[in-house]
């Protein structure tokens, strides 16, 4: 499947490393925050802040977590062309990091969130800074970013739709033809429901 970075939650990483396939390459479990550097065409280099997995029972969000994720961003942001956040917080832990002042002073350019709550094409927060996109919880649809412009931490950069980036989703119908490594990465795996 050539993916370069996956995610994956507790409970996932225990079914995949026990799965006759084991856990695909470069697929993290997000027991913890961490940080990832992906290197890009022409020298570039894309940063990942992998946000950690937390129970559900409530919509706070941890201060230590806040204060975890804006020290990542400080110390990552001029060593990155673009950051990204992976999260599975839910929409409304994922509104409150977006509000915090620390993440409005040093903001993240893109946060692709799930878990809990509604998904979402995408809406621009942080005066524009922070692209927010939230995967639907059935998987019938794929989030996709094209990005014109890479994104430049001074005072007046800002995201603007059809100019510097452009986001859209993509259902996942009938018509779209299956893909044979997500075929064998699945097989034998069935769905209780």
């Amino acid at each position: 499947m050539n993916y370069d970075l996956g995610v994956l939650s507790p409970a996932e990483a225990v079914f995949l490393k026990e799965s006759p396939n084991g856990t695909p390459k470069n697929w993290i479990d997000c027991k913890d925050a961490s940080f990832k550097i992906i290197p890009l065409e022409n020298g570039k280099k894309a940063g990942f802040i992998i946000l950690p997995f937390l129970e559900k029972g409530s919509n706070d969000v941890p201060e230590e977590l806040i204060s975890e994720v804006a020290a990542l961003i400080k110390k990552y942001r001029d060593k990155t062309d673009i950051l990204i956040g992976i999260s599975s917080l839910g929409y409304f832990r994922e509104k409150k990091l977006l509000a915090s002042p620390q993440l409005t002073e040093v903001p993240m350019d893109i946060l692709l969130g799930g878990g809990d709550g509604p998904g979402m094409t995408g809406t621009l927060v942080n005066s524009r800074k922070t692209l927010w996109i939230r995967s639907y919880p059935t998987g019938k649809a794929v989030n996709r970013i094209d990005i014109f412009q890479w994104p430049s931490h001074d005072a007046d950069f800002k995201w603007t739709s059809g100019q510097n980036v452009k986001w859209f989703l993509q259902s996942l119908l009938e018509n779209v033809r299956e893909e044979p490594a997500v075929l064998k990465l699945i097989k034998g795996i069935s769905d209780e429901k």
